[in-house]
């Protein structure tokens, strides 16, 4: 008997003790907990100040967000992570560390045998209820003026204070990840993350193969979350809605977690016009959009259950999509107003858009035409082949619309043609003529080489050309060299990160004093000559320095013997060269002049020296730039 009565005063007394302990001694000790980053602890301490205080607002909100940050510690959620390859060691939410291995490439490793399907499994089955049971405990909280603060110690990163706004922004993300949630299960991801990967390492796999593999992949695995789906989303919009405009009625002094920045005001607001524009098509159809009035959206088919994600799809060969082949602008009535153009423009940020061509036509002249889907805007090149092995350029051109139609009359009917269209949008390319300087007419066999890559092409008879390069456009510029037997060469910058289309370039027959062997003879004491130094070249071996720089390529030569000694002023003005080049040297070989001046000047270049009679002086005339053009050149005391 003795025994059982020491047994019911223990329990008492120990009851006793527990129900001593008060909701707000839970909260304190919870805080603690956060204090020494004891965020189960914490968690633990909110729920049981819930268990004595439900309505508890401090509690509710901290109870709300310790439920999402413990969810790795949890065994649901520690065994999923250790199931994908996360290394336990590093698992703190205050300093999150623990990582999945990586490849070579900075590629997340997928473990084998796991499924995509197992991480919407893990978020409908277990992340979701602790998305719903906080949204829950905010829904508790209806206090406009709740405000509760948080030291350093507590959030790990800096003192903050919580309002009702924050609170109704935190509840508005998470309706919106019920909404994530529901919808992504409804989508069969039947797929082993392992064929996924492929597609991102070393070209062993295709989205095409993928699609292949698994053919309900996109297909409805449930329709059973629509309307929780479609109920979460407009449970967003209106907790969204009520924490917007609490925000932005706060006083401007007022600093809280989520603040209103002035200089985000319109885009804030457009956002806001859109949301609720989504959500009234889901009572009234289709809205007209208020920041994009060319726009209209429907929410309700995607809760119609009645399109799946796959036959949205656009027809993939490999990784890149058939140009044309999307089957629905509208996206199975959810948006109208975009074009195929539109869609298809968007598309080609992400991936490489393949132009499909229809079955070419005679067309009159005995002409063939052949019609691709292309990008506007995109420059195309068509090449045409008769063996499959070697590629002609047929015409290069800039689309203006999703379908252009090619003409091809040359060499018709003389054998099988092949038809191919290239894009080169996202490569440095050069297109154009090249001229004859003095007659204006085209130079035919005139090569024009890319010294960034060392790509080449030749003029057509015409004097056109094409050169696509494999210089990505962010390399930003190239230089081509011109040149053609007959003609001096021409060395061209380009700094672009497109293509660079209609350019007219001049070759010059090289003037007569281009080489130092060939210079003209000048006599006199007062020596006045025009030329120009369009076409002329620079010789090996040739000086072509001044002031450290090196500069021209475009030097001709002159010899003057003086008359008698003394000082003489020489000078070349020019209209067409910036930077004039003029230098004097003594010597008669190439290889072995001495310089007694070189200079350069704006429009013209002048200086005095002082010559030896019957002494030789070889004068240099080039410019900076080595544009070349018409000068005069003159000497006088």
């Amino acid at each position: 008997m003795k025994p059982c009565i020491l047994v019911c005063l223990i329990v008492s007394f120990f009851g006793q003790k527990a129900l001593s302990q008060s909701a707000d001694d839970y909260f304190n000790q919870g805080l603690a907990d956060l204090g020494t980053h004891n965020i189960v602890g914490a968690n633990a301490s909110f729920a049981q100040a819930l268990t004595l205080s439900p309505n508890d607002e401090n509690a509710n909100a901290l109870y709300a967000i310790t439920r999402l940050l413990v969810l790795p510690y949890q065994p649901a959620g520690s065994n999923f992570l250790t199931h994908i390859g996360v290394p336990t060691a590093g698992r703190d939410i205050y300093a999150w560390s623990a990582l999945p291995p990586e490849d070579t490439n900075g590629l997340v490793l997928a473990p084998d045998g796991v499924n995509a399907n197992e991480f919407v499994t893990q978020l409908r089955t277990n992340v979701l209820l602790s998305v719903s049971a906080a949204i829950n405990n905010l829904s508790l909280i209806t206090d406009t003026n709740f405000t509760i603060s948080l030291t350093s110690s507590e959030t790990a990163i800096s003192d903050v204070t919580v309002d009702y706004g924050d609170l109704k922004m935190i509840q508005a993300g998470l309706y919106a990840s019920e909404y994530f949630i529901y919808t992504i299960n409804e989508q069969n991801l039947d797929a082993q993350l392992s064929d996924l990967r492929a597609l991102l390492t070393n070209g062993t796999s295709s989205a095409s193969q993928v699609l292949a593999d698994y053919p309900q992949l996109f297909t409805y695995a449930t329709t059973n979350d629509l309307q929780s789906a479609r109920t979460a989303f407009t449970n967003a919009v209106g907790c969204y809605m009520t924490a917007s405009a609490f925000i932005r009625n706060r006083p401007p002094s007022v600093v809280r977690l989520f603040n209103y920045e002035p200089g985000d005001a319109k885009e804030e607001g457009d956002f806001r016009l859109t949301l609720q524009d989504l959500e009234n098509s889901l009572v009234l159809g289709p809205q007209i959009l208020a920041v994009d009035y060319n726009l209209a959206a429907d929410m309700t088919p995607l809760f119609s259950g009645s399109t799946t994600l796959r036959s949205l799809l656009p027809t993939f060969d490999g990784n890149a999509i058939e140009l044309g082949s999307l089957s629905d602008e509208t996206f199975g009535g959810a948006v109208f107003g975009l074009s195929r153009g539109d869609v298809e423009g968007f598309m080609g940020n992400y991936f490489t858009m393949l132009p499909v061509g229809r079955a070419p036509g005679f067309l009159s002249g005995n002409a063939l035409g052949i019609t691709f889907s292309t990008l506007s805007g995109h420059r195309y090149v068509l090449e045409a082949s008769t063996n499959l092995l070697g590629w002609q350029i047929t015409t290069n051109f800039i689309a203006t619309d999703t379908e252009s139609t090619l003409i091809d009359s040359s060499n018709l009917g003389t054998s099988k043609r092949f038809y191919r269209l290239r894009d080169d949008t996202e490569v440095l390319a050069f297109s154009g003529v090249v001229l004859n300087q003095t007659t204006g007419l085209p130079i035919s066999g005139a090569e024009i080489y890319s010294d960034g890559d060392g790509a080449s092409t030749y003029t057509d008879a015409n004097g056109n050309f094409y050169l696509g390069t494999s210089l990505l456009s962010s390399t930003n510029a190239d230089q081509l060299v011109i040149s053609k037997a007959g003609f001096g060469t021409e060395n061209v910058y380009y700094y672009r990160n497109g293509p660079e289309s209609g350019l007219q370039i001049y070759l010059s027959v090289p003037p007569p004093n281009d080489n130092f062997v060939n210079r003209t003879v000048l006599t006199g004491s007062s020596v006045s000559t025009n030329g120009s130094n369009a076409g002329a070249s620079r010789e090996n071996g040739e000086p072509y320095d001044i002031g450290g720089y090196t500069y021209g390529n475009k030097s001709v030569w002159f010899s003057w013997t003086a008359p008698s000694t003394g000082t003489y002023v020489i000078s070349v003005s020019t209209t067409s060269v910036y930077y004039p080049i003029l230098a004097i040297y003594t010597g008669s070989q190439l290889s072995s002049l001495s310089n007694v001046i070189n200079i350069m000047g704006y429009g013209n270049a002048n200086c005095e020296f002082s010559a030896v009679a019957g002494k030789a002086y070889q004068i240099e005339v080039d410019d900076f730039y080595g544009n070349g053009g018409t000068y005069t050149l003159s000497i006088g005391q």
